[in-house]
């Protein structure tokens, strides 16, 4: 793992401690994110670092030059690149830490098609994070046809796994952009 730091410094860590770690693929990065990474430090008391994998699930592999230009709109904080596509990798890489995600995030660690669409696989995936002590910290967003503003309660968590999950009061964070529209 390497860490890029807002200076501009680049540090090769083999654990990041006492942080929580904000995943994405920050694609680009925006007011939302810088938002959630502000709400999330101020909640959980913890530095938050941004981290870029250059292998997303469910996405492209990035380029040598596609992670150059996302490692471009983080002048201002830090960012840990890892080579982890799912959480119950990150977990090992970030044992006892807070994942900062956001609802679709969220719901993408619970859907079991990342996981073969296995529901045991994804129990599994779900232990190894819980046996690593880490939690998520989740960010609501609003639903593509803006309808409701969706939030942590409203995700599909098996019971034994619920305390995994906590969430920000909309009243607290509420930012209606996504990468997605910004790209179209």
């Amino acid at each position: 793992m390497v860490l890029y730091e807002g200076s501009g410094t680049v540090r090769r860590l083999k654990v990041l401690t006492d942080v929580a770690i904000f995943s994405g693929s920050f694609n680009p990065l925006h007011r939302g994110h810088q938002q959630l990474q502000r709400v999330a430090a101020q909640e959980l008391e913890l530095q938050v670092v941004f981290e870029l994998s250059v292998m997303i699930a469910d996405k492209q592999t990035l380029t040598e030059s596609d992670l150059r230009l996302r490692l471009g709109q983080f002048d201002a904080y830090d960012v840990a690149v890892t080579e982890c596509t799912l959480f119950a990798e990150k977990a090992r890489l970030f044992p006892d830490c807070w994942f900062v995600v956001g609802f679709d995030t969220a719901a993408r660690i619970l859907d079991p098609r990342f996981y073969q669409h296995d529901r045991t696989q994804m129990r599994d995936a779900l232990q190894t994070l819980a046996d690593n002590g880490n939690r998520f910290f989740v960010g609501g967003r609003l639903s593509s046809d803006g309808s409701q503003f969706r939030c942590v309660d409203e995700l599909t968590i098996p019971t034994e796994f619920r305390h995994l999950f906590s969430g920000v009061s909309e009243e607290r964070f509420r930012e209606d952009i996504s990468s997605s529209d910004l790209r179209e």
